[in-house]
């Protein structure tokens, strides 16, 4: 189940990304970039003939640079609207990434881009686990991002504890929006959503300094079986 301290379903973390499925890649340029960061440091494990899930893969913004990698790309998002976006979208298949309907050790690797964060991330940690042979490796905004709007981003140190990786790293990525398309980001990514939220976007509009850091605090890691 998605966790609880966001009081949101997944149904509607769903809805949200499908309405934003047409202006995503044009807007989500951290995403893009996390992903690029991702596969530059991790994807030289992935061996051409091997099978990859991105999970939560939406549009395709890391299912693009996959298929430069290896060809037996396998995505999955909660929404059925970004998939049909998605390069990979013959071997698309619409889930919750809490509840992987795969076997165990059926793919190679799983890859995650900017997802963790939208779920209860320990199950979908599992279930990575689960299903991946060789292992998986990961981008999440943390604790420490968008300081003052109050959106709860999980803690690096409790990831790390969990996920014991290989490798690990800690990485600044700039929004590159201010005053009203820093707000329009939010709309055109589908991730407006703010369980805690502590500023309006009249408030951010008038005083922006009142966020204090434009930019995540994204942690990247490996966990090899």
């Amino acid at each position: 189940m998605v966790d609880t301290s966001r009081n949101i379903s997944p149904e509607e973390i769903g809805k949200r990304f499908s309405k934003a499925f047409a202006s995503y890649k044009n807007w989500a340029i951290p995403q893009r970039e996390a992903g690029n960061i991702l596969l530059k440091n991790f994807g030289s494990f992935i061996n051409k003939g091997e099978i990859v899930l991105d999970a939560g893969a939406g549009v395709g913004l890391l299912t693009e640079r996959l298929l430069e990698i290896c060809n037996k790309v396998f995505v999955c998002d909660l929404s059925f609207l970004s998939l049909k976006e998605n390069p990979a979208v013959r071997r698309a298949f619409t889930c919750n990434i809490e509840n992987l309907p795969l076997k165990n050790r059926s793919v190679d690797w799983v890859a995650s881009n900017f997802v963790l964060h939208w779920c209860d991330y320990k199950r979908a940690l599992g279930e990575f686990l689960r299903v991946s042979k060789k292992g998986f490796f990961f981008s999440v905004p943390v604790r420490g991002s968008l300081e003052g709007i109050g959106f709860p981003f999980p803690c690096e140190e409790d990831i790390l504890e969990m996920v014991k990786p290989q490798r690990w790293f800690t990485e600044e990525i700039e929004i590159p929006f201010r005053g009203k398309e820093f707000l329009l980001f939010f709309k055109k990514t589908g991730t407006g959503f703010n369980p805690n939220k502590t500023l309006s976007a009249f408030e951010i509009l008038k005083n922006p300094h009142l966020v204090k850091n434009y930019s995540f605090r994204v942690l990247f890691a490996l966990k090899t079986l």
